[in-house]
């Protein structure tokens, strides 16, 4: 499937952790109506490595969404031209780090 016949999704989503970016991983892959296996050709990966991802197996990438989780931080996905507008929240609205 070409980029330009590719379904988007149309929401964001609030990565928590390495299951949390799997989960958004799998249902943007989902949503643009691309198989793992399609997926895995565009990485030059194997399919097996998509569904490590999708399932938030150890990887690279799930240990930096870990480290910035146990550092507070989230990450937030959101589709190409989307406009994101962050805001502060009072200290005691905030979530603490994980631990």
């Amino acid at each position: 499937m070409s980029g330009s016949t590719d379904r988007v999704a149309t929401m964001w989503m609030r990565v928590t952790g390495s299951a949390g970016i799997g989960d958004a991983l799998q249902h943007v892959r989902r949503a643009a109506g691309v198989t793992q296996a399609e997926l895995a050709a565009r990485l030059d990966v194997t399919r097996t490595t998509v569904i490590d991802m999708e399932r938030g197996r150890p990887t690279a990438v799930a240990r930096l969404v870990d480290s910035f989780s146990t550092l507070g931080y989230d990450i937030v996905l959101v589709p190409r031209g989307a406009r994101v507008e962050v805001h502060e929240l009072p200290d005691d609205h905030r979530g603490a780090p994980a631990s």
